[in-house]
């Protein structure tokens, strides 16, 4: 038999796809009602999920009308750098630790992965969209390294706001080619076993994104 997950989950991955595939246009008011008949998923679950999506920095409610895409805020900005510089500094340092360990060289192989896929990118369309994905996978390695639930947890809380950020910055001229210089001083430092030089590294490259985002605001 066909597993059936439960409608609060079913509705929540529903809408986040939606979101994440640019499908609520940003300023225009949704209700529930309409939504739950397009998902064919009743009000109560679809309520729950929208409140969890609320909680992850997804949506933002309106009070008696519905629920909106949430716009990024310099607070958004600053929370975003500053849980991201906590738990990709501290991986990064651990994977500098021990960067001849053999996770180490297979996590480091999937970052070369990486930035081999960008490079393509660059060289090809220069889609952002694209970009973004090989930039999202690159620091998904890095946090996922140590095998910590609760930093993934966190982490994954974060990717709403971590990508509409990342597109935003990569949106400027020459922001393509820095993150992939950036990235690779991250790989090369982790390489090295050079703990202060890795950490650097992540925490500039990270740093150098939010500047840029913050002049658009």
């Amino acid at each position: 038999m066909k597993f059936r997950m439960p409608l609060q989950m079913q509705a929540y991955e529903s809408m986040k796809t939606m979101i994440n595939e640019g499908r609520f246009e940003a300023g225009q008011i949704y209700s529930e009602k309409t939504v739950s008949a397009e998902l064919y998923i009743p009000r109560s679950p679809l309520r729950d999920a929208v409140q969890l999506l609320v909680q992850e920095g997804y949506l933002d409610v309106i009070p008696s009308k519905g629920f909106r895409i949430h716009e990024m805020t310099m607070r958004d900005l600053e929370e975003t750098c500053q849980i991201r510089s906590a738990l990709e500094g501290y991986c990064v340092v651990q994977m500098t630790k021990e960067h001849d360990m053999p996770q180490t060289t297979e996590a480091l192989g999937r970052l070369r992965e990486c930035l081999d896929a960008q490079r393509e990118v660059i060289k090809s369309d220069r889609s952002i969209e694209q970009f973004a994905k090989y930039d999202q996978e690159f620091h998904e390695t890095i946090v996922s390294y140590l095998k910590n639930e609760a930093f993934t947890e966190i982490f994954d809380s974060f990717h709403y706001r971590m990508r509409t950020q990342t597109l935003a910055s990569l949106a400027w001229e020459g922001r393509m080619e820095a993150t992939l210089r950036e990235h690779l001083a991250i790989v090369d430092a982790i390489e090295s076993g050079n703990v202060e030089m890795s950490y650097e590294a992540a925490l500039s490259h990270l740093v150098q994104a939010k500047r840029i985002i913050a002049l658009d605001k």
